[in-house]
């Protein structure tokens, strides 16, 4: 007496659901054994050349050089991102245009995002600065830096509501 793999169903031919199941895995199991054979003997169908790692190389110092893609507000051409790096050189650049302040560290805060390797829209800056010792008004020259980051954010990236803390690090003469 022969076993019947096939379903009692109106669907002649058709393997039972386990047995096709069991035979998949089988399958990508001798797949991933022949892939890591052909690996360990150094065949080189399943090695990465050295162009392409020099390649990927390049791309992941990049990467680590200028920080993650940010989000920004889609403009009448479109939506578009710009690097971690572009965004703080912007907003040291305008603490710097403020005169008697110098910005010595600045952090942001971003929206989550669901792409992976990408920040979401800025939503606060941290900007730690050194100013003036000559100043008769730190607390004004504070709100001139927090100003000018604003400003520039707005009128470079449209963002607008960007929340902008500055602590006074250092002085300087």
């Amino acid at each position: 007496m022969a076993v019947n793999t096939m379903r009692d169903s109106p669907a002649a031919g058709v393997p039972d659901e386990s047995e096709a199941t069991r035979e998949y895995l089988d399958r990508i199991q001798a797949l991933h054994r022949d892939w890591d054979e052909a690996e360990a003997r150094g065949d080189d169908s399943v090695q990465v050349s050295s162009r392409v790692r020099a390649a990927l190389s390049e791309v992941v110092h990049a990467d680590a050089r200028h920080g993650a893609r940010v989000q920004m507000p889609p403009t009448e051409a479109g939506p578009y991102s710009l690097s971690e790096q572009a965004l703080r050189t912007l907003i040291r650049d305008a603490v710097d245009a403020v005169p008697g302040a110098m910005s010595l560290r600045t952090a942001v805060d971003f929206a989550d995002t669901p792409e992976w390797g990408a920040r979401g829209l800025p939503e606060r800056v941290r900007c730690r600065v050194s100013l003036s010792a000559a100043s008769r008004d730190l607390r004004a020259l504070a709100d001139d830096v927090r100003a000018s980051v604003v400003s520039e954010c707005v009128r470079e990236l449209d963002l607008g509501g960007l929340t902008v803390d500055v602590h006074i690090e250092d002085l300087h003469d």
